[in-house]
């Protein structure tokens, strides 16, 4: 055989094969609905109407379900208004709007522009993730749709260490390649390899990492990296490489980038990690020691000439211990050095071992790729000197954010506000446009709220764990976050007191959804039916996207004797279940419940049935399913149903108990008693009954 032969048929069945089976098996596993699609958008039809919608499952790829890391609620049109303006937000948390997603980024942002364009409508899609840094956010950006958005905004930096694939995450472990990171995500798209998962998954017990629970900032200080750290070089080079390609797909998407830097916490957030450097010897480490006393017991004293003495000595020592230098700053800022203060501010954050904030390098990175990259299609805003500039003569501290990176109300602000000169510069360059007051632009997001006091009440929780509590200004950090909570408190007042601020706004007609969504929360706490339901119907025309307005108003209907009428909004809270599988099955066997009250048996047996048949591991709601069977299969006299569902659910229960699934469901006796005692058989609901009372002895 020739060698030219010998080659193909080696190709052949090397490679050709092999591949062609890969094909196969990849596209019959597609067929049969094994695996998940990883994309950040599904398409989803509305009532005839195309939509794209988020798709929870996406962070799936690089966390552990478990986690909960997942998209914002986001349902948009795939066909655009030509009078509309669509702008996506691309980031982390910081970006998502945490701790205040309903008081976030998009939503600052959205009224700034409703007031600039009257005449547009305005939508600003939030795509942020907590946790995410630029290997997400690549991805995200990879697989948006093409002319989904007008403009994209981009504010990531802060999490490229904690985040997947850095050297201090616990979830993707480090990879100092990009290429190998990319083809390990394409690996994982796959659905043989998902398959593949899934086997191993069976036949080993669950890891740690699979079923772990939310723990927050807790979870990503297991290791420290220091600023000599050789990893961080191909952190550096990752992000730089991962937001230049993310500028370029969203410019091929005809997406306009509006790149910004990423201002972080320097004031107010001391280091959470210090270590000396490497090669610090006994002697210098003891005569450390003692200069540090010295220096603490200064600073205590607030003898600030004294302190910066001392100070500056230890780090002639040691000029890598971040905290010297946080404590050298604060000292300098007493003395009102503000300019020698920022350096070492900076440097604290340099030398932080524990990689949570963005850094110089981070930012460097964004204001050369903003030199570099196509104008035309690509605007930067300077969001780092815009916080200085807000903070002056000091540097950016609780003034703008709540702890080491997440925006308060004035931080998210100043956001807004510089992206919408940023916006309307590319858009309608004529406008002159005018910064909105700060006190107009909380009224149109209705900041603060009762919600507010809520999340503030889960901040504080947050930043009494560690990291924060490993800072030297913990009890400063944990004394503020206490002093805004009750600032924010005394302004929100009580439900009346909100009610009319807000009034005020829906007569100036100049309010958007959310607003709506709280005064029909007012008004049902209240009680003030008539105007809840006003607000609810106004807030669904507004926005005819969110699952709990269309349960809150079917709430209402079935609350009033309107059965009917719940099951419209019923059925449409069906299209934002985003396969929430326990909120499929409650409306789903709510609207059976429905028909079967407005005397509709049969109709009502088909959404009854279809829980039993596709949502038996949802136990509440199967049982609540058999037991309004056999309830309204009796009231019909529809006897031969009723028997068939009475076997039906002992089989179910059974089959549980079989299974040691009765803790999934504490109630299984009680509720076969009660289906027992509906269908008439007293000695079978005595036996149940019976077993209720064993299990709970």
């Amino acid at each position: 055989m020739s060698p030219i032969k010998k080659f193909t048929f080696t190709f052949i069945a090397v490679v050709c094969i092999p591949l062609l089976f890969f094909l196969a098996l990849e596209g019959i596993l597609r067929l049969f609905g094994v695996g998940t699609n990883y994309d950040y958008f599904h398409e989803i039809n509305i009532n005839g109407e195309l939509h794209y919608q988020d798709n929870k499952a996406f962070a799936n790829q690089f966390y552990p379900s478990s986690l909960g890391i997942a998209p914002l609620n986001n349902t948009i049109s795939v066909s655009r208004d030509k009078d509309e303006v669509r702008v996506l937000v691309l980031g982390g948390s910081a970006a998502q709007g945490f701790p205040h997603i309903n008081h976030g980024l998009d939503r600052h942002l959205s009224a700034h522009l409703r007031r600039a364009l009257p005449d547009k409508k305005i939508e600003v899609i939030n795509t942020a993730m907590t946790s995410v840094n630029s290997h997400v956010v690549y991805e995200v950006a990879r697989t948006i749709p093409a002319n989904s958005a007008d403009y994209a905004i981009i504010l990531m930096g802060n999490n490229e260490v904690v985040g997947p694939y850095g050297p201090s995450t616990f979830s993707q472990n480090f990879l100092p390649n990009l290429s190998m990171i990319r083809a390990l995500q394409a690996l994982k798209r796959t659905r043989t390899w998902q398959a593949i998962a899934m086997l191993v998954q069976e036949v080993q017990p669950a890891s740690g990492k699979t079923d772990m629970e939310w723990e927050g900032m807790e979870m990503f200080t297991e290791f420290s990296v220091p600023h000599n750290d050789e990893r961080l070089e191909d952190v550096y080079s990752h992000y730089e490489n991962n937001l230049r390609e993310i500028i370029d797909i969203l410019q091929d998407k005809n997406m306009h980038v509006i790149l910004s830097s990423v201002p972080v916490n320097l004031r107010d957030s001391a280091p959470f990690g210090s270590i000396h450097r490497s090669d610090i010897t006994e002697d210098e480490l003891s005569s450390w020691n003692a200069l540090n006393k010295q220096a603490d017991n200064a600073y205590t004293r607030k003898n600030w000439p004294e302190a910066k003495d001392h100070y500056q000595a230890l780090l002639k020592v040691d000029n890598e211990y971040a905290e010297s230098h946080f404590r050298l700053a604060t000292v300098l800022e007493n003395m009102r050095d503000y300019a020698l203060a920022k350096k070492h501010f900076e440097a604290a954050l340099h030398y932080d071992t524990k990689r949570f904030r963005s850094n110089h390098v981070i930012n460097e990175i964004v204001s050369q790729m903003a030199s570099d990259e196509d104008k035309e299609a690509l605007s930067f805003v300077d969001s780092v000197a815009i916080f200085n500039q807000a903070s002056q003569p000091y540097v950016p501290g609780w003034n703008l954010l709540h702890e080491h990176v997440h925006f308060d109300y004035e931080g998210n602000y100043y956001l807004a506000d510089a992206f919408t000169q940023a916006i309307l510069a590319d858009f309608a360059p004529s406008t002159n446009y005018s910064s909105m007051p700060k006190e107009q632009a909380a009224e149109l997001i209705g900041f603060p709220n009762h919600e507010t006091n809520q999340v503030m009440d889960r901040l504080l929780k947050m930043v009494q764990k560690s990291p924060f509590t490993n800072q030297s200004n913990f009890a400063e950090l944990k004394s503020h976050t206490e002093s805004r909570r009750e600032q924010i408190s005394v302004e929100v007042g009580t439900p009346k007191d909100m009610l009319e601020k807000r009034q005020k706004l829906i007569e100036q007609n100049s309010v958007d959804w959310k607003i709506h969504y709280e005064l029909a929360e007012l008004n049902r706490f209240l009680r003030n039916k008539e105007a809840f339901y006003f607000h609810l119907s106004e807030l669904i025309k507004l926005h005819p996207h969110n699952h709990e307005s269309y349960i809150k108003l079917a709430e209402f209907l079935s609350a009033n004797g309107k059965f009917r009428e719940a099951i419209t909004p019923l059925k449409q809270s069906l299209y934002y279940v985003r396969n929430d599988r326990n909120k499929a099955s409650q409306a789903i066997g709510w609207i059976g419940l429905n028909y079967m009250r407005t005397d509709d048996y049969e109709d009502g047996k088909v959404y009854l049935e279809q829980i039993i048949d596709d949502y038996s591991e949802q136990i509440s709601a199967t049982m609540r399913a058999y037991g309004t069977l056999v309830k309204y299969a009796k009231e019909n006299k529809q006897n031969k149903d009723m028997y068939g569902y009475i076997n039906a659910v002992e089989r179910y229960a059974n089959m549980l108990i079989k299974q040691d699934r009765v803790d999934e469901f504490p109630l299984l006796y009680r509720r076969m008693a009660q289906i027992m005692t509906i269908a008439g058989n007293n000695s079978e609901a005595q036996r149940w009954q019976s077993l209720a009372t064993k299990d709970k002895s």
